[in-house]
């Protein structure tokens, strides 16, 4: 049967529908995949580009980096070259600086008489402009310094009343001619404070500088008083004022007021910069106030610099220096190639009654500090042939010169590495006449002996022992009782500081030992323990100091020690047999230097000729003769010193290397009481040296 037509076509008809559905769902599948094929492509050149622009940003980036670090190369270099700059021109500028104030102050002393009123005049108006050049020199290294991180902190225990009246006194100058009135207000807990004190002083001066500058009438105030723990500082004048679209800049580098040609007042702007540097590397705080036309006034606050802790809880009296006996000749011996130096020390020096030996390089001054035994080393940094750090390690690692004090004269400012070498003071050129002299006779003080630290407790015995390092001593320490006995018998110290609770053998123990074996050595009891009468009366008994563990206890340790080893050392010099040692071999002069030390106040010379020099000056009570010598031998050395009727009293003992008869003939032909052969041991050199001490003088 055939199908109906009509029938068929609808059939055709449907199915032709579903294939056109089929063909648009494919199309619109095919579209699609050609769209995300489309938009893949697109993302890929996206890529791409991107690829490309990150490769681009790459390249320059490492361009970029190549060029910064050339140029931190160039400021690196920059810096360098200007560090080398200022240390040259600070060098170049203070050295010529010190000699016009030395002379300066050298013909005022001498001269000062017979100059007419207009000559002294006109030198004080040298000295000041001297100390005005001075001054802005130092600003400028001063601020280089702090910005290139090199500038150091020392804190340490300042007494605040004379520093005050020191910076007073120095502004005095600038005030002449001016109705200008200073005073200085000290509250009692801040005349002693914990910081540094150069840099204390750097901002007293430069704020009452500052003041004295703009003030030409009514006063100048410097008040220092406690909050806390903190110090406060504040400088009042009654000036010209500082307008208020001012005060926001006045602490800016090279910014002034005025800082027009017009100006009536000079400087660089750089002081107010410098003093809130200063403030900031105290780790304190600046403020001002200003009223114009009426005054202005700074208030600094130094946090920690009064803490009760660290301070003593009464007001402290300033330390006298402790004299020396009348009769006694004090050395120093002043290291310094700069022949305008020498000259002004030895002219400073020598009218204070000081003897003044000087050495032109690091190499003669080790030879000097050898053969002279100085009280006192006066020592550049910069010298030919060994500088002065060389020759401070090698005074600090020789046994028979480590108990001098070294002062370092500088143009540079180094005082923290001066300090950890073992320098006892630090002053930088030019310096004041007066305390030079003063920090010579300070540093007389110490230097008697080894200091025996004893306690158990590891903090407290560093702490005692870098604080009288410091002062100038040296320091042996113990941890507990038994070992301080040990010492005190192999170093034989000068001093013992002595806690008394301690593990084993305890303090009392420790005094009963020392005395019951007849060693006088003085004993400072430093101590937290409260003391019973009982205790108080076996202390007295054993002759000893006690301080008790507070906030002051380390100013009355290091004020102790300087009293008991300067008489100690003055009554050990006053009856230490004097031996005259005439030798040119450094390592014979080591080895005998270290058979005497301590039983004999050793001198040293390197041939006849310098012998004879010495022993005309030095007076010795036994010579120790080498034969074979350079200039002029052993014999006639010895021969010309019988010839002497000041000196032919004097043993001279022979002590070489010639063993011969004829030699021994010769030797005592020419004078010699004795003849000793090297190689000698110590205790035959000892007893020869004791026999002929002992024998009566020949008439």
């Amino acid at each position: 049967m055939i199908a109906d037509p009509a029938q068929r076509v609808e059939e055709l008809l449907a199915e032709n529908k579903r294939l056109k559905q089929e063909l648009d769902a494919k199309t619109a599948t095919a579209a699609r995949a050609m769209a995300s094929f489309q938009q893949r492509a697109l993302l890929m050149e996206i890529t791409r580009q991107q690829n490309e622009d990150l490769d681009r940003l790459a390249g320059e980036l490492a361009r970029s980096k190549k060029v910064e670090e050339e140029r931190a190369r160039e400021i690196e270099e920059a810096a360098r070259l200007k560090s080398e700059f200022l240390a040259n021109f600070s060098h170049e500028i203070r050295t010529p600086l010190n000699g016009i104030l030395g002379y300066c102050d050298l013909l005022l002393r001498e001269e000062g008489s017979r100059l007419t009123p207009h000559g002294r005049r006109d030198l004080s108006i040298i000295k000041s402009n001297a100390r005005t050049l001075l001054a802005l020199i130092n600003d400028i290294l001063d601020l280089s310094k702090i910005e290139a991180g090199r500038a150091e902190v020392i804190r340490e225990s300042v007494e605040t009343v004379p520093l005050v009246e020191e910076c007073l006194a120095t502004v005095k100058e600038l005030l002449k001619g001016k109705e200008v009135e200073t005073r200085c207000q000290v509250a009692p807990d801040c005349v002693r404070a914990f910081t540094d004190p150069l840099k204390l002083k750097q901002l007293l001066l430069n704020l009452l500088s500052n003041g004295a500058k703009f003030t030409d009438a009514g006063e100048l105030v410097c008040t220092l008083e406690a909050d806390g723990g903190a110090l406060i500082v504040r400088v009042e004048d009654t000036g010209a004022g500082i307008p208020p679209d001012q005060l926001p800049f006045i602490f800016d580098k090279f910014r002034q007021v005025d800082g027009t040609s017009r100006r009536r007042v000079g400087g660089t702007g750089l002081g107010l910069a410098i003093v809130r540097e200063v403030v900031n590397l105290l780790g304190g705080t600046i403020d001002v106030t200003s009223s114009l036309g009426r005054g202005s006034t700074f208030t600094i606050r130094l946090p920690g610099a009064v803490d009760a802790s660290t301070l003593p809880l009464h007001a402290a009296t300033a330390e006298e220096p402790v004299p020396l006996p009348a009769g006694t000749t004090t050395t120093v011996l002043v290291v310094d190639d700069d022949p305008l130096i020498q000259h002004l020390l030895r002219g400073q020096l020598e009218q204070e009654g000081f003897r003044v030996l000087v050495a032109v390089d690091g190499i003669d001054g080790l030879t000097m500090a050898r053969e002279s035994r100085p009280n006192v080393i006066i020592l550049d940094i910069h010298l030919p042939k060994l500088d002065g750090w060389q020759v401070l390690a090698e005074l600090k690692s020789d046994p028979a010169l480590v108990n001098i004090p070294v002062v370092i004269l500088s143009v540079e400012e180094q005082r923290a590495r001066a300090f950890s070498f073992g320098a006892c003071e630090y002053i930088v050129k030019p310096v004041e006449p007066d305390r030079l002299v003063s920090i010579v006779r300070r540093a007389v003080q110490p230097g008697a002996g080894d200091i025996l630290v004893v306690d158990d407790d590891d903090d407290t015995r560093e702490m005692v022992s870098r604080n009288l390092r410091r002062a100038g001593f040296t320091t042996v320490e113990a941890r507990d009782g038994e070992e301080a006995l040990l010492r005190a018998r192999v170093v034989k110290p000068s001093m013992v500081i002595l806690d008394l609770l301690m593990p084993r053998i305890d303090g009392f123990e420790v005094l009963r030992t020392l005395r019951a074996e007849g060693q006088d050595v003085p004993v400072l009891v430093l101590t937290g323990k409260s003391l019973t009468p009982e205790d108080q009366a076996i202390l007295k008994e054993g002759l000893v100091r006690i301080v008790t563990k507070d906030g002051v206890a380390i100013e009355h340790v290091i004020r102790e020690a300087r009293k008991a080893l300067v008489a100690r050392r003055v009554l050990e010099a006053a009856k230490l047999p004097r031996i005259l040692y005439v030798e040119d071999s450094p390592q014979n002069r080591d080895i005998v230097r270290r058979y005497l030390g301590g039983d004999f106040d050793l001198y040293e010379a390197e041939d006849g000729e310098h012998g004879l020099e010495r022993a005309a000056r030095d007076t010795p009570d036994l010579i120790l003769m080498d034969l074979s010598l350079p200039r002029i031998d052993g014999w006639e050395a010895t021969r010309r010193l019988k010839a002497n009727a000041a000196l032919r009293h004097i043993p001279v003992v022979a002590l070489t290397a010639h063993a011969a008869r004829e030699d021994q003939a010769r030797a005592r032909a020419a004078g010699c009481c004795d003849y000793l052969t090297k190689p000698i041991e110590r205790d035959q050199l000892l007893t020869t040296i004791r026999k002929h001490l002992a024998a009566p003088v020949a008439s």
